[in-house]
């Protein structure tokens, strides 16, 4: 078994470790704000028919110019988004049905809304080292785009909010519930799954009782969880999978991915070793992935061979392949699924 293989089988108690403290603790501090549950959601015009697609912040978004094909389709069925992918999307056209936020992280993660605070580079370079969203990449002159692409994030979040939806784990940050109550949007809420509800003293269980709200199985990772919500909340039977790479393009710098530092910092010795080279069947690239997106990897492909609907990788791209998993192009899923309401807001 390779180091990276290895260290994956650890990533979920490390994974509780680390955030469910916080979560739960956020989950205590959003309590004041829990309005509506996302079950409200299945009563709720979302697009039409039962295709969807998921949006994820991968890579393969910007590189197969996934969402500027998404718009010019005729595609009307519902569109579900990463909060990472909202500021790509609504650069794009591309007005989503949902948007869906799980990570606890108080400063990052408001940025994916646009942080109206943010008046300088920060310290923390989560953003600026990543290759993500190239709005945030450095100009050809060297200059730091980073304050610029974050003020046309908050213009676009704050033009669109009051048309959009946001499906909100408890867990999540306080500084996202404000900044996306302050741009108008309404929000939905459900449990991340903690732990197991079953186990003693589980905090899932110490949710729902505070609570009421139901406890999602989101995989660990917010792309799943919109995948999650998309078919065991809204129905849809038909799903079609963007920008969901769960590793990392061909050339990327291994200090320019996700959990570099914290790779580095857990195994300095070895730590290139960690990271896991497989080739795409579909495009012939060799993408890797870390332990975390290995980990991500595996409950994804669980999920999706559990679940009643049919899943399609239209990626093309990234490590999400393998039995019971579907890839088409983008454009084929498209020609294939039929809607109804008009996507674009």
């Amino acid at each position: 078994m390779e180091l990276g293989e290895r260290l994956a089988l650890g990533i979920e108690a490390a994974t509780f470790e680390r955030v469910a403290d916080i979560g739960f603790r956020n989950a205590e501090l959003n309590a004041p704000h829990i309005k509506r549950s996302v079950l409200e959601l299945a009563k709720t015009p979302l697009g039409s028919g039962e295709s969807a697609v998921v949006v994820g912040a991968g890579p393969s978004l910007h590189r197969r110019r996934s969402l500027q094909r998404l718009r010019a389709s005729s595609f009307t069925g519902t569109i579900v988004a990463a909060d990472g992918a909202l500021g790509a999307c609504l650069k794009a056209g591309v007005v989503p049905h949902l948007v869906v936020s799980v990570d606890p992280h108080g400063e990052r993660i408001v940025r994916w809304f646009g942080d109206p605070t943010l008046t300088a580079p920060r310290e923390d370079d989560y953003f600026r080292r990543q290759e993500m969203d190239p709005a945030h990449h450095d100009d050809e002159h060297g200059a730091n785009r980073e304050v610029e692409a974050n003020r046309t994030v908050v213009e676009l979040v704050n033009t669109h909010g009051p048309k959009l939806k946001l499906a909100a784990a408890t867990s999540a940050a306080v500084q996202v519930v404000q900044r996306c109550e302050e741009a108008g949007m309404d929000i939905y809420w459900f449990n991340p799954m903690f732990d197991d509800y079953e186990m003693p003293g589980s905090l899932s269980r110490k949710a729902w009782k505070m609570n009421g709200l139901p406890c999602l199985n989101g995989g660990g990772n917010v792309g799943t969880a919109a995948w999650a919500l998309a078919h065991a909340v809204l129905g849809k039977r038909h799903i079609g999978l963007i920008g969901i790479d769960l590793g990392y393009a061909p050339g990327t710098a291994p200090e320019n991915t996700q959990y570099f530092k914290e790779l580095r910092d857990l195994r300095p010795d070895d730590y290139l070793d960690a990271f896991m080279h497989k080739k795409n069947p579909d495009t012939g690239e060799i993408w890797f992935s870390d332990p975390s997106y290995h980990w991500f990897r595996k409950v994804f492909v669980e999920m999706i061979r559990d679940a009643d609907c049919e899943t399609v990788n239209c990626t093309e791209g990234g490590l999400l392949f393998g039995d019971g998993i579907t890839t088409a192009t983008l454009d084929s899923f498209l020609e294939t699924v039929a809607g109804g309401a008009d996507h674009h807001g």
